[in-house]
């Protein structure tokens, strides 16, 4: 696989804008000057990569640090337009960490929100970022909502989501004073995080392992270029 990331890379995008002695990948120059973040990396003088992530938020970093720790030898790069990473979505939102209960069984969307939950509950430990298992309960106020309760109770079973119970009025009552209802799911393994600092602490991790991050870099045109032969100076 690397070999074809390498071959990709190289061969597709010249930059229409850039800096002196700066990236030539498929980016253009934002307002203000394009600078690297502290903390490793390449030199913001590296005139190429072999990989270039454009957008600095979570997804953006995630994949980033999960490319460079499994293939070391590339050389990759996130592009950021923004002064200051993850300042978009990444950092506006509920900060919930899902449980996966509602995907259909076996779908990638459960596997991937159960496994993903867990492993953002380990990082979050090993890194020392703050976050709060507090869990949630997921009601049935009407008597006709018990059977789909029941449902979904079951197919959060199937999921493998630990912890899960169905609860009655009084132990609602005992777990939430303010909510109401007929019978619940008692969800322990939702949570809460800041996002932002998470894939901050990404951001940090990618340079360690020697990631190039650049900010006040917009992308403003991709050119697609003709395929380099294999081995070749661009695919190298």
């Amino acid at each position: 696989m690397v070999p074809a990331l390498r071959y990709l890379v190289g061969a597709c995008g010249r930059a229409r804008g850039g800096f002196a002695g700066g990236f030539l990948g498929a980016c253009g120059s934002a307002s203000g000057r394009p600078r690297p973040l502290c903390g490793g990396g390449r030199s913001a003088s590296t005139s190429s990569f072999d990989i270039v992530i454009v957008g600095g938020g979570i997804v953006g970093l995630a994949s980033a640090r999960a490319l460079i720790l499994r293939h070391p030898s590339l050389s990759i790069g996130v592009l950021e337009k923004e002064k200051d990473l993850a300042v978009h979505q990444t950092g506006h939102n509920s900060g919930v960490i899902h449980s996966g209960i509602y995907y259909k069984p076996e779908s990638l969307k459960a596997k991937l929100c159960v496994q993903g939950a867990a492993l953002l509950y380990e990082y979050c430990q090993q890194k020392g970022i703050s976050y709060k298992q507090c869990g949630k309960l997921i009601v049935a106020v009407e008597q006709e909502e018990i059977p789909r309760l029941q449902a979904l109770y079951e197919r959060g079973l199937q999921n493998g989501i630990q912890g899960l119970r169905l609860i009655q009025q009084e132990d609602i009552k005992k777990k939430e004073p303010y909510c109401r209802g007929l019978m619940a799911i008692d969800c322990p393994h939702t949570g809460i995080v800041d996002y932002r600092q998470v894939a901050l602490s990404f951001a940090q991790d990618f340079q360690e392992a020697g990631g190039s991050v650049l900010t006040n870099f917009e992308v403003k045109d991709i050119e697609m270029a003709k395929e380099s032969p294999s081995r070749s100076i661009d695919a190298e």
